[in-house]
């Protein structure tokens, strides 16, 4: 398998990504057209023709093949976590998971291969290799006895012997993990300790096509009674279905709007976070003039922090931007300042008794072009008083960059940091 690495927010080059996958990008939403071209706006991976193309975060500079691993890993937990109350502030379901097959089944097919192995034929047969069943072989046997009275049974029964045979489910199954392990070993470690020439070994050869497939082990599905087996052909027959619908040699996994889990995994790797800080925030009412009706809320329109750190004296107002910020041309707008200085006025109100409120901007990188952001005024004053109180209402913003291969490899390792640690 092949791997091209491509970063999210960059720049189409035609000569590096070929026709079909630009127009497999076209058609999930992937690309955005601006002046200068055409612009990527997604994470993830495309497996097309036996290569696999990685759209990584924006500045998070990897070409290693395990952060694709790790990439897909965080967009499945992401996956996980949402809940209808997200996805409300995501108007235009940019920050859904694209998933032409599905994870969730293919980490079930990896576990139960790993745990229980490949799915095998079961026949019973009597060997003389088998357990002595001394119980049948008094009751349907006569002895013969010694002189000290012994009895000696020639004829022995013995309990049946349990034997494997390799057949067409195990052939499928096999193939499946094969497929699985060629188009996915970066999503499980244990696939390095997996040879591809057993697997190829126990394939028979035969030529069927996926329907024919998924016939013979709808088959095995409905004589079987052990459930084990049975949740196994299930997510068989569906990896197949799935494959079959998308394309064997074209599969999408990976999200449009990288911000979302951007914004959660920030939420996941410091310490003191307060997840509870958005239900004290207002939210706005909408009175009529006619006094007859009754007035409308909208906690959808009200204030909603991003993260929020505290502890006895201080805290962190902190807002996860998926920006670029190299400068004022590709960093946050008016809009986006505007209410982080309106989250630090709400916070003051709520918590009167904290000693220091510090706004933050958390974006992705690996270098600090932008220290703060303040507002100032537009021509020079000599009045340091008006100075003050206009740095007093709008308080700055800091700006913190963090790697996202270093933030992804502490999500999935359960690490937490402190907010101390950076500002």
């Amino acid at each position: 398998m092949e791997y091209r690495f491509f970063e999210d927010k960059e720049f189409i080059d035609s000569k590096k990504i070929p026709d079909y996958v630009i127009d497999k990008l076209v058609s999930v939403g992937g690309l955005d057209v601006v002046d200068q071209g055409r612009k990527i706006t997604f994470c993830g991976v495309i497996i097309s023709e036996g290569c696999t193309y990685c759209f990584a975060p924006s500045k998070s500079d990897s070409k290693k093949i395990e952060s694709i691993g790790n990439l897909i890993r965080v967009i499945h937990a992401y996956k996980d976590s949402i809940d209808s109350s997200l996805l409300a502030f995501d108007e235009d379901e940019q920050g859904e998971v694209i998933e032409e097959v599905s994870l969730t089944d293919i980490f079930e097919i990896i576990d139960l291969y790993f745990n229980v192995g490949i799915l095998r034929s079961k026949t019973h047969t009597y060997s003389e290799k088998g357990r002595t069943n001394w119980s049948k072989t008094v009751n349907r046997e006569f002895p013969v006895f010694t002189s000290d009275n012994v009895p000696i049974y020639f004829d022995l029964h013995k309990y049946p012997v349990s034997i494997y045979q390799d057949d067409l489910i195990s052939s499928i199954h096999c193939e499946i993990i094969l497929d699985i392990l060629t188009k996915f070993h970066w999503l499980d470690e244990r696939f390095n300790f997996v040879s591809k020439n057993q697997l190829s070994e126990k394939k028979l050869f035969n030529e069927l096509d996926i329907n024919q497939k998924i016939y013979i082990l709808n088959q095995r599905l409905h004589s079987t009674f052990v459930s084990l087996e049975i949740r196994t052909l299930q997510l068989l027959i569906r990896y197949l279905e799935k494959i079959h619908e998308s394309g064997s040699n074209n599969i999408v996994m990976g999200v449009r709007k990288f911000h979302y889990v951007w914004e959660f995994l920030l939420k996941n790797i410091f310490h003191d976070v307060d997840f509870k800080i958005n239900s004290l925030l207002p939210i706005p009412q909408y009175n009529f003039a006619d006094a007859s009706r009754p007035t409308e809320s909208s906690s959808q329109k009200g204030m909603r922090l991003d993260i929020f750190i505290k502890t006895k004296k201080t805290c962190w107002v902190v807002d996860s931007k998926y920006y670029t910020a190299t400068g004022a041309r590709d960093s946050p707008g008016w809009p986006d300042l505007v209410k982080q200085f309106f989250y630090a006025k709400a916070i003051k109100l709520i918590y009167p008794e904290f000693e220091t409120i510090t706004n933050i901007f958390i974006f992705p990188g690996i270098t600090n072009p932008l220290s703060t952001i303040e507002m100032v005024y537009r021509k020079e004053i000599e009045d340091k008083e008006k100075l003050f109180k206009l740095t007093e209402d709008f308080i700055p913003i800091k700006c913190l960059y963090l790697d996202p291969n270093d933030v992804i490899e502490r999500y999935l390792k359960s690490e937490k940091v402190h907010i101390t640690d950076y500002v």
